[in-house]
């Protein structure tokens, strides 16, 4: 397994009487790599914090969780921001590209981050575009793109680094029918050409039926789905 979560918990205290809610309540998860699995929940089910604490943006109260059987939780802060760094590629329903940058600088940027030359890093950079198709966007910056090419474009980002796993929250939340189709068949071709594991978070129980495995996140722990061929 990649990534293992045992006996997760995560407690949030909301409104003015600060009342207890527990969104994960020993929860425990395995992901195993290679694979593309995806998890559907209400909103508000914790979805988003699971892929958080998963990918090292956010901490349990109590639980830990293993990368190829690391115990992440004795990591610190820094040595938590470069494990990301090099292994995990985030991509959120919000671009969250840098507005200033364009999209050549916006993907080179955690390779830059990574302790890697400007040219160096330009260069993969602009490797990665032409391989997405995005050879002629990238000198543009993120206004000038659709909202198709910025996720386009966001995904490159967080593959700059060749992370072994990719976790989405949400990708396609902001995206036209179209442009959502485009997007998945992008994550999948991804995980077929280059074995990055896939852990992706989605509304769309159309696009979570297309992954390896799929999970339904409610009362702060995971079912496993199962559905039967059409």
């Amino acid at each position: 397994m990649i990534i293992q979560a045992e006996k997760i918990i995560k407690i949030y205290f909301e409104g003015i009487e600060k009342k207890q809610l527990t969104v994960l309540d020993n929860l425990d998860f395995s992901l195993e790599e290679g694979k593309i699995v995806s998890i559907i929940g209400l909103s508000g089910s914790g979805k988003s914090t699971l892929l958080h604490i998963l990918g090292t943006l956010d901490r349990p109260d109590s639980g830990k969780v293993l990368f190829k059987g690391r115990d992440l939780s004795t990591y610190s802060e820094h040595e938590l921001s470069h494990f990301r760094n090099k292994n995990i590629g985030f991509v959120f329903q919000f671009h969250h590209l840098l507005p200033e940058l364009t999209s050549l600088e916006n993907v080179a940027m955690p390779h830059l981050i990574g302790n890697n030359s400007y040219k160096e890093s330009l260069e993969a950079a602009e490797s990665l575009l032409e391989s997405l198709n995005l050879t002629d966007r990238k000198y543009h910056y993120p206004h000038q793109l659709s909202g198709g090419e910025q996720q386009r474009v966001a995904v490159a980002r967080a593959l700059i680094n060749n992370p072994e796993v990719v976790l989405a929250d949400e990708p396609t939340g902001n995206l036209d029918t179209k442009h959502s189709q485009e997007l998945i068949e992008l994550l999948w071709s991804l995980n077929k050409r280059f074995h990055t594991t896939l852990l992706l978070v989605t509304h769309n129980i159309e696009i979570a039926k297309k992954a390896d495995e799929v999970y339904n996140l409610r009362d702060g722990t995971l079912h496993k789905l199962m559905f039967s061929e059409e």
